[in-house]
């Protein structure tokens, strides 16, 4: 059993954690949910002894206040903390990764060990990809290959800081079989954040935190059932309400049919209970006009390969104007591979490419149209060392946006996206929904067509993501961008004019959302739909 009393956490002087209690009995999985900065993160790493923090732990009748103390129970937690590849070596094989954890954590080499670690191998998809290096990963294969490491000495103690974060559907799945194998077979302890609300209803009991502070806890069906009567069909309110997408959160009557609320709903009802309205995000209309009968991008059967491997083969895809395309797929299906060669970061190895009805034959014709695209990457690429405002001058510079103009337009998009108090803050130092806005706003500094995004909203909660894609409408519908965006939360595909699904690095289904579900009319949900294309 573990049993956490009265733990506190600061930060220099920021409080970070206040008079957290709970305790969790062997075999269960206790869920970490809550906003950007609430705290989960900073009591995962109190747990496993990272960082220093006041009151006490107790894990199977052995109490430690310290760092220091609990050196000695270290051989039974397994710890991985929250970023992509964190505990990984860039140049190292997943291979090399393996023998280096097997033989730092003193694991003896038997037949059941091997069954084991090639069962992980197996759930994480990581087996035809022993000799890869980790810096060659797409960012959910790096997040698979840390996990891998994390369990293979079979740790007692689970602590998981998002751990599926960029990770696909089918993975997810996979992981969650291990979890609950480990749980009931060894009585492990698991602790687990995470951004995935699917995820969390599979935990045994979840604990809400906001503030530093648990606000609720129970299981995902008590949670829901707390929370019924503020979620309504979308309507027009004067009262105090949070109206996402196609529903209302509101904390008085509404004369208005009720919606059955999900996991995410948890976020917006306590947000309207502690009076925290959202700020409105938008975006300015573009003063020109957008011609949308072009093709901002056509590919025909693109191909790279990397030695005998196929990462994409003979792909045919295509952007039309004002569209936002959701490029959907497994981890190692292709998308940043493809991304990547749309950008002129790879070359193609076969196929052709259009933009903006050009065929792109050399460097020189990019360069010519780079004005043309914005990018957010899944690591956002930002510089850790400069400001958020240094940032953006920088990248404006890059831009040839001279520095009055630069001025503005940081000005402005910092009101309109809602980060304008970050401006002299370190991106590190950010909340993960800031840093994705932050990011967006540098991508559009100079004004693009096009913007390519590669998992944009992965590890952002909620209502961060919600915003997120507000303002990815609002660029859509006021400025006619065309977005082509990865995702693996499946729930997204619901906001794209049009879903590509990958698979093995070729494309299995193009279609709008609508005739993805008369395909399949017993699917209640797209990620059912992804599923009946990837078992």
């Amino acid at each position: 059993m573990l049993e956490v009393k009265n733990l506190a956490v600061s930060h220099k002087k920021k409080i970070a954690i206040k008079n957290l209690n709970f305790q969790v009995n062997d075999g269960e999985i206790l869920g970490f949910i809550g906003a950007d900065g609430a705290g989960k993160s900073s009591s995962l790493n109190a747990i496993a002894g990272v960082i220093k923090f006041d009151g006490e732990i107790i894990y199977n009748g052995f109490s430690y206040k310290s760092p220091k103390e609990v050196q000695k129970v270290k051989q039974n937690i397994g710890y991985m903390p929250q970023g992509i590849g964190l505990v990984l070596y860039k140049t190292l094989t997943i291979k090399e990764h393996l023998d280096f954890f097997t033989d730092i954590r003193d694991i003896k080499i038997d037949k059941a060990f091997l069954d084991y670690k090639k069962h992980l191998l197996s759930m994480a998809g990581l087996e035809r990809f022993l000799d890869r290096r980790a810096g060659d990963l797409s960012g959910g294969m790096m997040q698979k290959l840390s996990l891998v490491c994390t369990m293979l000495h079979r740790p007692k103690l689970l602590i998981l800081d998002e751990p599926t974060t960029g990770v696909d559907p089918l993975s997810r799945i996979e992981l969650w079989e291990i979890l609950k194998q480990s749980a009931k077979e060894f009585n492990t302890i698991s602790i687990i954040s995470t951004a995935y609300m699917g995820e969390a209803s599979k935990m045994d009991n979840i604990l809400l935190f906001d503030e530093g502070e648990i606000i609720a806890r129970g299981s995902s069906k008590q949670l829901i059932d707390e929370i019924k009567p503020f979620v309504y069909d979308k309507i027009e309110t004067d009262k105090k309400h949070i109206t996402i997408s196609d529903t209302t959160y509101c904390l008085e009557n509404l004369e208005n049919h009720h919606q059955e609320p999900t996991l995410e709903s948890l976020f917006f009802v306590n947000a309207l209970k502690k009076d925290r309205l959202l700020p409105k995000l938008q975006i300015s209309k573009s003063k020109e006009s957008i011609d949308k009968n072009i093709v901002v991008m056509k590919a025909t059967k693109i191909t790279k390969k990397f030695g005998d491997f196929y990462a994409n083969k003979d792909v045919d895809c295509e952007l039309k104007s004002g569209e936002i395309l959701g490029l959907l797929g497994a981890n190692g299906a292709g998308k940043t591979t493809f991304i990547k060669m749309l950008l002129g970061l790879l070359p193609l190895d076969g196929g052709e490419l259009e933009l903006f009805d050009k065929k792109i034959k050399s460097s020189e014709d990019r360069n010519k149209l780079k004005s043309q695209i914005g990018y957010v990457s899944q690591h956002f690429a930002l510089y850790d060392d400069m400001t958020v405002k240094e940032n953006m001058m920088f990248f404006a510079s890059i831009h040839k946006i001279d520095a009055k103009k630069s001025a503005q337009l940081i000005d402005s998009y910092s009101k309109e996206l809602g980060f304008e108090r970050y401006l002299d803050e370190m991106p590190k130092s950010l909340p993960l929904g800031i840093n994705q806005r932050f990011s967006l706003a540098v991508s559009i500094l100079h004004e693009p067509k096009v913007l390519f995004l590669d998992e944009p909203t992965s590890g952002v909660d909620a209502i961060a993501r919600a915003q997120f894609w507000e303002l990815l409408k609002e660029l859509k519908e006021k400025r006619g961008i065309s977005i082509l965006i990865t995702t693996h939360y499946m729930s997204e595909a619901e906001f794209c004019d049009r879903v590509v699904l990958l698979k093995d690095g070729q494309k299995i289904a193009d279609d709008e959302v609508e005739n993805f579900y008369k395909k399949f009319p017993n699917a209640n949900s797209f990620e059912e739909i992804f599923l009946e294309y990837y078992r």
